[in-house]
């Protein structure tokens, strides 16, 4: 009897530490678990990633955990490992992961307002400039980010911005005259920037970079800089030169809708709030690891060659008015494309950033 009476004390005390410390379905603390699927085609070594790391996935955590009755189980998948690079809005479209971070250079097709600054390369290379700005276009054209959830079954929770675009080559360039002849490898939309250079390019990605100039498939490619610099390309690409070509809107956050109308109000909240956070956060983080990017330049053994404003000026009026031609998509697709991209210009200008070329904005 006396084995019997302890066995069913032992018993009670299990079941009693159970239930103090929660079930495994419940999480700590009695807290009910949320799993969230979170990816990118580009891996934790782009800046934009790291960012949505540090930051979104980070606050959203804790402040899930210390302000509601749940917590949230990430499941990551980054690096193309479920959705990849350039599939990133169809993938959360489709459900594939609950909030993706789309790469927007492949997205011009679809998602051609978002995109637009591409087609206005010159404009302006200072991440925390291009990151107000922004917010400014945001607040004023919703269209910027209803269109997610009117085309693409999403919901929108951030942007962010690239770092500067650079320009890693082979042999040195210190002019437009220096380029020409080269293949150059870039991705998507930003081919344009090269056009009427007299060089060729050649649809490339950051994945893609190092092994075609170490292969010779281009002798020079405009990418984001820490990328680069993480990827090592200036060990077969030395020279890098400073041509402001842009900073861009270059990565959206955004959350399946079905999953969205699933959450509870206080986590779409959160959602919400760090989303919008992430922008000023990740634009920092971008500018402050610049400058030590280009030091890394020289210390990989390359050399940094800045691009004068004449030179600048003389590559601008070189292209075709691409600028022009994005206007005309715009108003083709029903946003009011005069009016948007003169916006983009108007306020560059109030924050000391001056035009390298008077393009033609009106719808001719």
């Amino acid at each position: 009897m006396k084995k019997k009476g302890l066995a069913v004390l032992i018993l009670l005390l299990c079941a009693f530490a159970l239930f103090a410390n929660g079930s495994s379905e419940n999480g700590a603390e009695g807290k009910k678990k949320i799993t969230l699927r979170i990816g990118s085609g580009h891996s934790t070594s782009n800046p934009w990633i790291t960012a949505l790391e540090d930051y979104f996935v980070v606050n959203v955590s804790e402040r899930v955990k210390n302000e509601t009755n749940y917590e949230i189980n990430w499941v990551k998948n980054y690096g193309g490992s479920v959705i990849t690079l350039g599939n990133e809005l169809q993938g959360v479209q489709d459900g594939l992961v609950d909030i993706g971070c789309t790469i927007l250079v492949f997205e011009a097709s679809r998602l051609p307002l978002v995109d637009m600054v591409y087609s206005m390369p010159f404009s302006c290379s200072d991440p925390l400039i291009v990151a107000d700005v922004i917010k400014v276009m945001y607040k004023e054209y919703p269209e910027f980010t209803s269109v997610y959830e009117q085309k693409f079954n999403q919901h929108y929770l951030g942007i962010g911005v690239s770092d500067p675009y650079g320009f890693f080559s082979t042999k040195e360039v210190k002019s437009l005259d220096d380029v020409a002849g080269m293949k150059i490898g870039a991705a998507g939309i930003n081919l344009a920037w090269i056009e009427g250079s007299g060089a060729a390019g050649v649809q490339t990605s950051l994945n893609d970079t190092y092994q075609n100039l170490q292969t010779n498939v281009c002798q020079a490619t405009i990418q984001p800089t820490h990328s680069c610099i993480n990827l090592k390309v200036p060990e077969v690409a030395p020279y890098y030169l400073d041509a402001n070509f842009n900073v861009v809107p270059f990565n959206s956050i955004t959350v399946n809708k079905q999953t969205w109308d699933s959450l509870p109000k206080e986590v779409q909240t959160i959602l919400t709030e760090v989303g919008d956070g992430y922008l000023d956060y990740e634009a920092k983080y971008i500018n402050t690891v610049h400058e030590k990017d280009l030091s890394d330049v020289v210390k990989m053994g390359g050399k940094v060659i800045n691009l004068s404003r004449a030179e600048q000026e003389r590559w601008a009026a070189s292209l075709p008015d691409i600028v022009n031609d994005l206007v005309k998509r715009l108003n083709n697709a029903g946003f009011k494309g005069s009016e948007i991209v003169e916006r983009y210009y108007q306020l560059l200008e109030e924050r000391g950033v001056q035009r390298i070329r008077n393009w033609n904005i009106a719808n001719k």
